[in-house]
């Protein structure tokens, strides 16, 4: 999705870019993990049968927002929430803009390589396009940031850990069957992020971060997901 531009060095344009999917590629990385560990969690659909009354959710899963109303609510359904709660977590826009773009960038614009396949559709016995449209690929490193609405409980912690150590098995985007969309979990950092805002003395708003890196509270919640069931 095409969002704005800016002008970069010698009046060039620099096109920025959101990179979509990162939330539903994360919430498919849920469900494939917790399938794999035999968790029964929300199925992305919210219909359990087809009009013909064939069953539509694989074995597994329930219907999204199924568990609230059944009030044992899933691990899930408890960080990503429905459209009967709102999530505990907020992914803030991956915005990027090519590497060929020299001109200042904001500091929430990540570079990127980013190359664009265009196709045209043309009539039958004729030479006159119907259909034209773009694929957009990127590659490189960019950083991605999960705000806590709420404080997460270790089990919670654990669950979205370990989902985001599985997610490079799922592909992200339409064109993962071609072999694109793959992606690779270099860093997670855990942080406290404390921010204060103040005036200069020239009265222009300062903005001061201060942050807390929490180890400690990583491996406490990679142990505590998924429970231990005693024999």
């Amino acid at each position: 999705m095409l969002i704005r531009t800016t002008k970069g060095e010698k009046g060039k344009e620099g096109k920025k870019y959101v990179v979509k999917g990162l939330r539903g590629w994360l919430n498919h990385a849920m469900m494939a993990l917790a399938k794999e560990m035999g968790v029964e969690v929300c199925h992305t659909s919210e219909k359990t049968e087809s009009q013909k009354g064939e069953p539509l959710l694989p074995e597994g899963f329930h219907a999204a927002g199924k568990c609230l109303e059944n009030g044992e609510e899933c691990i899930k359904h408890r960080l990503m929430g429905s459209f009967g709660k709102q999530s505990k977590l907020k992914f803030e826009p991956v915005v990027i803009t090519s590497k060929a773009c020299k001109g200042k960038e904001d500091e929430e614009i990540q570079q990127m390589h980013i190359a664009t396949e265009v196709r045209n559709a043309l009539a039958f016995h004729t030479k006159k396009a119907i259909q034209d449209f773009g694929e957009r690929y990127f590659a490189g490193t960019f950083t991605l940031r999960i705000e806590f609405r709420t404080k997460l409980e270790a089990e919670e912690l654990g669950f979205l850990l370990k989902s985001l150590l599985y997610a490079p098995e799922i592909g992200l985007g339409a064109a993962v069957n071609n072999g694109a969309g793959k992606m690779k979990i270099l860093k997670v950092a855990l942080q406290e992020v404390v921010r204060e805002r103040t005036f200069d003395q020239k009265g222009r708003v300062v903005e001061r971060e201060r942050v807390r890196n929490l180890w400690k509270e990583m491996q406490e919640g990679l142990k505590a997901w998924p429970k231990k069931v005693s024999a």
